[in-house]
């Protein structure tokens, strides 16, 4: 037992033991701990140390403040009577169960510390006080002492009459709880909330939180003076002004600092509380503190003077320590200036002293010191192999140098402040980048090449951010700036290629192939054979740079000239039309025609045969200014604008214009008779001659002479060889996206043709990706795009721009004003041979039902048979709308998805509507595989849904609009899209108006179209032959409720169900 524990609780601990209060002890080897219960006033759990140290616990409050009590003197003097020791023996067994007290006194003291709640009574107003006072932590540094709270309290009634807290965490808990506390024997208060003023509620409740985060830190009182002192709260450092102020508005707040009494407390704003000066004493100048802090507390960053306390930041705090720290070295609060040491005190200590306070200086010390800003000139020469520099520091008219020979001493009665450390802020600069001191400042070895163009574009920059650089004559020449040696650019137009023509002022002509190879690599610069180094740091350079990388796979270059393909000069004319480039008249007019197409004159060929309208006449002038000079291009008219027309007048005019004339058209298998049939029709006079059949036949329909050739693709490359011998001047490409893979044989075989002028054909030039542009370009113009790989790295605007001269693209909205503003088509689709299997069985199934009711019966199973019809027509639709396991396909899903991806490469806008929510369901699912976006549109959509889905639809975005009809049949303004597939048949010709007049509306600015999708030899054919037989049947059933579908006859159905086309 430690030889420390008073006499007095052995004592006690000897008593509890012969009154049998220690109830149990269990020994735990692993914790290596006597656990024991022992019965105070309280039940307390206790732990004995099994080990020398002795570190016991119990849970009284006795041992919290003195790591002892008689409850652990009770536990060891047991263990003791059943002679053992605290030192637990290897295998210690089981001691026996201690049962000295009855059962019901165990539980009644256990539970005699709990309180019993009871019902709220009227409470007490209290009154607080605070008390804040500094605790000292280290004696010898009272600038580390902390503000302390503890805490009075008494009854309202009787303000003057206050207690002291003894324990302000347990007070504070108790406040928390609701709880009774007990200030002495005498006198106890219930801590209700309500008995206190609502300012002290609002600190009572911080300084709760914050007592219980020290308790949960393990911390329950503050050492004071060596001992734990449980009066004491300390101050949070983030909270302490907060509630410092709280308090103070209070008024009773009390504050004991360095043993001095206030009452309250004042917080300043001013952030710089101290005042020092600075006046001359004899020869030498004095820096006086006029004032100090009375206190400082360094934790919480504040001084305090004649009771107001000043908040610093952590950087004045900083500068405050560091003055204190100096004085303290002095021991007095003045220091003594010799006169050369004023640059130091004004450019280095005042301005930080400034900073916590003001400083004051005499007017006669002003006088005498001269504070001029300080300015840099940086001189470099070149000088036996290497490169000299020196700095001036110049202060006015006073020069101070790293070479003493230039140095400038005015005759003045003050002192100049250098400033030092911007001086060696400046010398650093030398020694980042190498030099070596010498007796006359710096000096490097004369760098050449990349390091000599650093030196004249990084390193020069950065020593003129700090002042003035001067080069001398020789280092000067090493430096060819691009400013003063532009590029004179000269383009002209020569047979199939342009011609640019460079010259640099004040380079040799055989060097000029070297420059441009240099910005062909985009090199920043180029060494010439003297060892000067010229800049390509100007717009003009780096223009002429961009063309040369835009156009490195097809350039070739000698003697300063780059020769380039025509088919380039857009490019090169939007490069270099800011740079100082001459144009010859020539490439002028060709790039005004390539952006100005419509102005080019060509009249129509006499021979031709038909009425062209305005559009199909531009079309057929870009096709000859395309051909003038020798260049190919894509028509990419919209679907039924006429490009067929068009071509043929453009091949006419150029037979009727030239001594010989051959062309080929390749064109789908489809296609090919049709154009024979177009050519005959429009241009009589054109021989033209299909090659089709065997191979024998199509090598003697080759061998005739012919103006015009039209084969297949398959054809082509079958007869390559045979091509590749004919004289072919113009070669036309219908349908061209056939070619858009450039992988394939087919457009390898259109590839090594030598045709010099090649047309494509194709409403959708891109169907997929940009490479399917790159592949029709390979084919048309070939070298017009760089390689694959480099396409690939250019930017959708870089392609745009580069094709825009070369696809001729309009729609029929555009170009069509007379087009009716809606049409309507049916479109018929077969069943597939699974779906077909499936319909009939359905439709057997019924026939035979029906074929065996009377009109009673047909009356009493109407409900059923429409079902039926409805299956039917689901079937139609889907056979997955009410077969789960089915896996046939559906003719008509596969007609749509192929509408919906030509309607997106043709970027129209649909509308897609059914009456069967399962089937938008499968089509919004089947849709998105096919990248297809989709909105869909049903019953349970919300109404702030429906409208922002219909103002997303209408403002451009995704592909379709999937509709429900009972959902979107009405009500809904969709003048965004310009087509509507009514996927399902409705029987009533009404509900599909409404639907189409969803797009179809006043707002509407696009032609619209309706596609009406039918399953052939199906019910549903039957039903839109009826529509006109009987529109107030298809009325009745389209609306779908029992009263209507009640009004349909039975010779109605019956009709509906006769058809059986499909069978036959």
């Amino acid at each position: 037992m430690k030889w420390s524990i008073p006499e007095k609780v052995i004592a006690r601990g000897r008593q509890y033991l012969q009154e049998g209060r220690v109830l149990s002890v269990v020994p735990d080897q692993e914790e290596n701990v006597w656990h024991a219960e022992v019965l105070g006033s309280e039940l307390y759990m206790v732990d004995l140390d099994v080990t020398a140290k002795e570190i016991d616990y119990c849970q009284c409050p006795y041992w919290e403040e003195h790591k002892y009590c008689k409850h652990t003197v009770a536990v060891e003097l047991y263990l003791r009577s059943k002679n053992l020791s605290r030192i637990m023996k290897k295998d210690q067994p089981m001691l026996e169960p201690v049962k000295t007290t009855s059962e019901g006194e165990i539980i009644a003291k256990g539970f005699s510390r709990l309180k019993i709640q009871k019902n709220p009574q009227a409470v007490q107003p209290l009154i607080i006080e605070y008390q804040v006072e500094t605790i000292e932590t280290n004696q010898y540094h009272p600038e580390l002492s902390i503000l302390a709270l503890y805490l009075r309290i008494g009854s309202l009634a009787s303000p003057k009459k206050t207690y002291i807290v003894k324990n302000i965490y347990d007070f504070l808990q108790a406040y928390t709880e609701k709880e009774t506390y007990t200030v002495n024997k005498q006198y106890q208060f219930r801590l209700d909330k309500r008995a206190f003023q609502k300012e002290d509620q609002k600190i009572l409740a911080h300084l709760a939180g914050s007592a219980q985060t020290h308790q949960l830190l393990g911390t329950n009182g503050l050492q004071v003076k060596g001992k734990l002192d449980k009066r004491y709260l300390l101050l949070p450092v983030e909270q302490a002004r907060f509630l410092l102020e709280q308090m103070n508005q209070t008024t009773r707040l009390h504050l004991q600092i360095n043993e001095q009494n206030d009452q309250g407390i004042q917080f300043s704003d001013q952030n710089k509380p101290l005042s020092f000066k600075v006046e001359k004493q004899g020869e030498d100048y004095l820096l006086q503190a006029l004032n100090d802090f009375d206190f400082f507390f360094m934790h919480y960053q504040w001084g305090l003077i004649q009771g107001v306390f000043y908040s610093l930041t952590k950087h004045q705090q900083t500068v405050y320590q560091t003055w204190k720290q100096l004085i303290r070295r002095l021991e007095k609060p003045e220091v003594v200036f010799k006169k050369k040491e004023l640059p130091a005190l004004f450019k280095e200590i005042i301005p930080l002293l400034s900073e916590i306070g003001d400083v004051v200086v005499a007017s006669e010390v002003e006088k005498e010191v001269a504070d001029i800003p300080v300015e840099f000139i940086f001189f470099f020469r070149k000088a036996k192999g290497k490169i000299q520099a020196r700095v001036d520091f110049v202060y006015g008219e006073v020069i101070y140098s790293t070479d003493p020979k230039h140095e400038v001493s005015a005759n003045q009665d003050f002192q100049v402040l250098r400033d030092r450390a911007e001086e060696k802020r400046v010398l650093d600069l030398f020694r980042m980048y190498r030099y070596q001191k010498n007796e006359t400042g710096y000096e490097r070895p004369l760098p050449s090449g990349e390091e000599l163009y650093a030196f004249f574009r990084t390193e020069l920059s950065v020593f003129r951010q700090f002042g003035e650089v001067r080069l001398g004559r020789k280092l000067r020449e090493l430096y060819l700036d691009a400013h003063k040696h532009q590029p004179q650019i000269e383009v002209t137009e020569t047979g199939s290629w342009l011609d640019i023509r460079f010259d640099v002022s004040g380079i040799e002509e055989q060097e000029i192939d070297h420059v441009l190879q240099s910005l062909l690599r985009n090199d920043a610069f180029y060494t010439l054979e003297n060892g000067q180094v010229l800049s390509f740091d100007s717009e003009e350079f780096q223009q002429t740079s961009q063309v040369l990388q835009q156009l490195r796979e097809s350039i070739r270059s000698e003697e300063g000239t780059i020769h380039v393909p025509k088919n380039q000069g857009l490019i090169i004319q939007n490069q270099l039309e800011k740079s100082n480039a001459t144009f010859s008249e020539s490439f002028q007019t060709m790039v005004q025609d390539l952006i100005h197409p419509e102005g080019y004159q060509a009249q129509l060929p006499k021979g031709l045969n038909a009425k062209m309208r305005e559009y199909q006449k531009q079309g057929f002038r870009w096709l000859k200014m395309l051909g003038h000079y020798q260049f190919g291009g894509i028509l990419a008219d919209e679907m039924g604008l006429g490009k067929t027309l068009q071509t043929i007048a453009f091949l006419l005019s150029e037979k009727e214009e030239r001594e010989s004339f051959s062309a080929l058209i390749v064109a789908p298998a489809s296609l090919i008779y049709n154009w024979q049939a177009e050519v005959k029709k429009f241009a009589p006079s054109l021989n033209i001659q299909v090659i089709n059949g065997n191979k024998k036949e199509r090598e003697e329909l080759l061998a005739k002479d012919t103006d015009i050739r039209v084969t297949s693709y398959a054809s082509l490359r079958q007869d390559l060889a045979d091509y590749q011998s004919q004289k072919i001047d113009y070669l036309i490409l219908d349908e061209a996206q056939m070619v858009k893979n450039s992988s394939t044989k087919t457009a390898q075989a259109l590839r090594e043709l030598a045709v010099p002028q090649r047309f494509a054909l194709s409403g959708t030039p891109i169907e997929n990706n940009l490479e399917e542009l790159w592949s029709l370009f390979a084919t048309i113009m070939p070298g017009f795009f760089p390689t694959k790989t480099k396409f690939r790295e250019l930017a959708a605007e870089e392609i745009a721009q580069m094709i825009r001269p070369f696809i001729l693209r309009r729609d029929k909205q555009t170009v069509l004003k007379d087009l009716p503003e809606k049409t309507e088509m049916n479109l018929y689709s077969a069943l597939t041979e699974e779906q077909k299997t499936v319909y009939l069985a359905y439709l057997r199934q019924m026939r035979e039902e029906i074929s065996s009711m009377d009109s009673e019966a047909f009356k009493k199973n109407r409900i059923g048979i429409l079902a039926g019809l409805t299956r039917l027509r689901q079937i139609c639709c889907d056979p997955r709308l009410f077969i789960e396991d089915y896996q046939g396909g559906s003719g008509k899903l596969e007609q749509v998805k192929d509408l919906l991806v030509a309607a997106k490469e043709n970027k129209r806008r649909v509308l897609l509507f059914s009456q069967f929510t399962g089937m938008l369901t499968i089509l919004q699912e089947e849709l998105a595989e096919l990248g297809i976006s989709t909105f869909y549109l049903r019953g349970s959509t919300k109404p702030q849904d429906r409208l922002s889905m219909v103002d997303a639809f209408n403002a451009g975005e995704k592909d379709v609009f999937l509709i429900s009809l009972k959902a979107g049949g009405t009500g809904l303004n969709l003048t965004g899209a310009d087509t509507v597939i009514l996927y399902d048949l409705w029987w009533n010709p009404a509900i599909e108006e409404q639907a189409a007049g969803r797009a179809h509306r006043i707002g509407q600015k696009n032609v619209v179209e309706v596609w009406r999708m039918i399953s052939e030899g199906t019910i549903e054919e039957r039903m839109d032959s009826l529509q006109q037989e009987k529109r107030e049947l298809f009325q009745k059933v389209i609306q779908g409720n029992e009263e209507q579908l009640t009004k349909l006859t039975e010779e109605d159905i019956r009709m509906i169900l006769s058809v059986g086309e499909i069978e036959k």
